[in-house]
């Protein structure tokens, strides 16, 4: 006789199949009734907790929308209050013991010019540099929402490297990136909400507070530390215009705003239309935010810093 063959044959029921096992009929209803209570359970809960996940993710998202901004104002205002802080561009050379240089950009850094990118939507920066050895710095672009941060990070980090924090883009000011300690005392200081203003005069001025090398366009002025200077100015390319050598006499002011007076001992002009000075004449030095004008000659000098925040010293 044929039989049909059981792939052929209609699929059992659950109930059927338990009494196909031999169950008995009242096993069977207590155990079909279980599996379906628990297969209840696991969808209520299931939908319970897509529930109390969707709804986390919404108040998350509403949370981070309102999230006020950081600026700049109430993150220069939190620097401050740090205890190493100076408001103002540093000199050429880091002081000792070390501190962390606050200054309002009234344009933007020189490192965050980004040749060949798009430009970055309207922003304002604010530079921070804290000299231990070498100055490590961190320019802080503050945008209006954190979608102009993140479509800017490219155009302002390109050369040396950065990151995006909220609104907040920071870029590094060398090559190297500053190290944790930098890093965690700046991004520490972000903020929406100012704190207390804190008025803190800047340390005095001594001879290293001119010791280094200050730089400008065809131009640049060298003192060592025992206040030997060496200034010289050329007329473009291998045309020197004068060179000057002096010794500095005294010092006055603070690491930001310094007069040093110094006397002349050598002179040498090379253009008729440059001023005659002797061995002997006593000129100043004007520090000014990381500038240095010498009164004599009318020329004046860059730190590093001050270069690449003002762009006064020329390209």
């Amino acid at each position: 006789m044929w039989t049909a063959s059981p792939l052929l044959e209609p699929p059992l029921n659950p109930f059927t199949a338990c009494c196909a096992y031999g169950w008995q009929m009242e096993s069977c209803r207590r155990w079909l009734t279980a599996r379906l209570v628990a297969l209840l359970a696991v969808v209520v809960v299931g939908s319970v907790g897509l529930a109390a996940t969707g709804m986390a993710a919404a108040r998350l998202s509403r949370a981070a929308a309102e999230a006020p901004l950081y600026t700049r104002a109430a993150t220069r205002a939190c620097l401050m209050r740090l205890p190493n802080a100076i408001a103002g561009l540093p000199p050429a050379r880091p002081p000792v013991p070390s501190a962390l240089f606050v200054y309002a950009l009234t344009r933007d850094d020189v490192s965050t010019w980004g040749v060949g990118q798009r430009p970055p939507r309207a922003h304002k920066q604010l530079g921070t540099w804290d000299g231990a050895g070498g100055y490590q710095g961190i320019i802080l672009s503050f945008f209006k929402s954190v979608a102009d941060a993140g479509t800017s990070l490219k155009s302002l980090a390109w050369l040396y490297g950065g990151k995006l924090i909220w609104n907040v883009v920071a870029s590094w000011d060398q090559k190297s990136m500053p190290s944790r300690r930098v890093r965690n005392a700046v991004f520490g200081c972000l903020r929406s909400v100012a704190p207390a203003a804190s008025r803190r005069a800047a340390p005095p001025a001594s001879r290293a507070t001119f010791t280094g090398a200050w730089g400008g366009h065809t131009r640049s002025l060298t003192i060592a530390s025992g206040g030997q200077g060496r200034e010289s100015a050329d007329a473009g390319c291998c045309m020197r215009v004068y060179q000057l050598t002096f010794q500095i006499l005294s010092v006055s002011g603070t690491l930001t705003r310094a007069t040093a007076v110094y006397r002349v001992t050598s002179f040498r002009r090379y253009e008729r239309g440059v001023r005659r000075l002797h061995a002997g004449d006593v000129g100043k030095l004007l520090l000014r935010n990381g500038i240095v004008t010498n009164i004599l000659t009318r020329d004046f000098f860059c730190s590093d810093p001050a270069w690449g925040a003002t762009g006064a010293c020329g390209a």
